[in-house]
């Protein structure tokens, strides 16, 4: 069996799933933005103590005559006393190696002491004076932020190192406990931003829904054409589809029309045809002829006619009007040599006809053919646009018709002089297709003495 190929998202997925792919991230990233500005607080005011320690031992230490340093006055804050409290103090000197020899100590150590890396100690010496913050191992094997600075005390001659330290661990619980609330509440605060965004976009989109609703009811025959008001992003849709749902029912009816006219045309020569085979037994062809002639004529009146419609109908159908027209002024020269014809083209260049290419040959064409026939050599053809629509006037200086005679000359087989060739379906054949363009044709006295044919199309652009 074929696979059955997956629905398409909708709208509001589409719309919600984009936002999540940058609100998400951007999220994420604020997160990780305010742990990382909450922990240089939190170590920030973690360090100010420890920095103050250490600038105070700088402050009391002595040097005593044997050399020995001696401490004034010890840190105020009691769990320097207190064994293992997780607060530490600590004066040495850096040996040969790069370890530290202690030299005063608080009793919090209990007989153990600070340790630094070589490195880090290597870095006080080529740092005097600026302080060094750290990260050590207690003396209980606690983690330890540590703040050590080297000075040169007087009468030394080598410099030793103050340090200061504290157990780290309730800063880092603070800072994971500020993590963990503050993602908690950005992941909150995301779903409540997607249920928001989920509201809006349907919220939004309300009025596509109704628009849908409304064609579904011109669909079942509940409604003519989509009815209500849009906002201005959706009204042009409304407005192109109840054009396009007359342009539906005018074919229907264009159809229903052609039709009926054909079927109304050929009961007559059947009702003849049916009348002369029932009351004799030799039909006269001469009556066959003449009827299957007017059946013909009919059915090729109204086949002409529907084609019109058709492409009158046809939705994205363009040409230029002066290729047309350039066409015609070269060809029909040629084909009338015993005129000597002269075609001026003017008016406004570059329009386009809205429709078939052929149609607008055989509008135009019998138009320019009809005044080539009726000239004395000269044709004037003015192309201008006239809002949404082209007009193209043609006219000639021949005799003419009377002003009485231009509903006749517009009638299929009219023809007004019998001695010029034709079939008198010309004119004719322009009405049928200017109309199923929804433009017309109208003849007037022309100034240069002959006749002037304006044919009005729709044009584009």
């Amino acid at each position: 069996m074929p696979e059955t190929a997956a629905p398409n998202p909708s709208l509001v997925t589409r719309l919600v799933r984009a936002a999540a792919l940058w609100m998400v991230p951007a999220l994420i990233f604020a997160a990780l933005l305010l742990t990382w500005l909450y922990r240089g607080t939190i170590y920030s005011s973690f360090d100010d103590p420890l920095e103050q320690a250490v600038t105070d031992l700088i402050a009391t230490v002595d040097v005593t005559d044997d050399g020995t340093l001696d401490l004034t006055r010890e840190p105020l804050d009691p769990r320097y006393q207190r064994a293992l409290s997780g607060r530490y103090w600590m004066i040495a000197r850096v040996r040969d190696d790069g370890r530290l020899a202690p030299l005063l100590a608080s009793r919090s150590l209990y007989g153990s002491a600070l340790i630094l890396s070589p490195r880090s100690a290597a870095g006080l010496q080529s740092s005097p004076g600026e302080a060094l913050r750290i990260g050590s191992v207690g003396p209980d094997n606690e983690p330890l932020r540590v703040v050590a600075r080297s000075v040169t005390l007087p009468d030394m001659d080598t410099p030793v190192v103050a340090l200061a330290a504290a157990d780290r661990r309730p800063a880092t619980r603070a800072i994971q406990q500020f993590a963990v609330v503050a993602t908690v509440v950005l992941v909150l605060l995301s779903l409540g931003l997607l249920a928001a965004i989920f509201a809006q976009v349907r919220l939004g989109l309300r009025p596509l829904f109704a628009l849908t609703d409304r064609v579904a009811d011109v669909r079942e025959g509940r409604a003519v054409t989509v009815d209500g008001r849009y906002p201005a992003e959706i009204s042009g849709l409304a407005d192109e589809l109840n054009s396009l749902i007359v342009h539906n029912r005018n074919v229907v009816e264009r159809a229903q029309t052609h039709v009926g006219n054909l079927a109304h045309g050929l009961k007559t020569p059947i009702a003849v045809l049916r009348n002369e085979a029932g009351s004799s037994a030799v039909i006269d062809a001469d009556i066959v002829a003449r009827q299957t002639n007017a059946m013909s004529e009919q059915v090729d009146h109204h086949l002409r006619r529907a084609r019109a419609a058709a492409r009158g109908q046809a939705i994205g159908l363009t040409c230029d009007v002066d290729d047309v027209i350039g066409a015609l002024a070269r060809t029909l020269p040629r084909i009338h040599r015993d005129k000597d014809l002269i075609i001026d083209v003017d008016g406004e260049a570059g329009l386009k006809f809205r429709g078939d290419k052929r149609d607008l040959d055989d509008m135009v064409g019998n138009l320019m053919d009809n005044a080539a026939k009726w000239t004395r050599g000269l044709i004037e053809v003015l192309r201008e646009p006239i809002g949404e629509k082209l007009r193209v006037v043609i006219e000639d200086n021949g005799s003419g018709i009377d002003d009485a005679k231009f509903e006749t000359a517009l009638k299929r087989g009219a023809r007004l002089d019998e001695a010029t060739p034709g079939s008198g379906l010309g004119l004719s054949i322009v009405v049928d297709l200017a109309e199923a363009y929804g433009g017309d044709l109208q003849l007037s006295r022309s100034p240069l003495g002959g006749l002037r044919a304006e044919l009005t199309l729709p044009r584009a652009g």
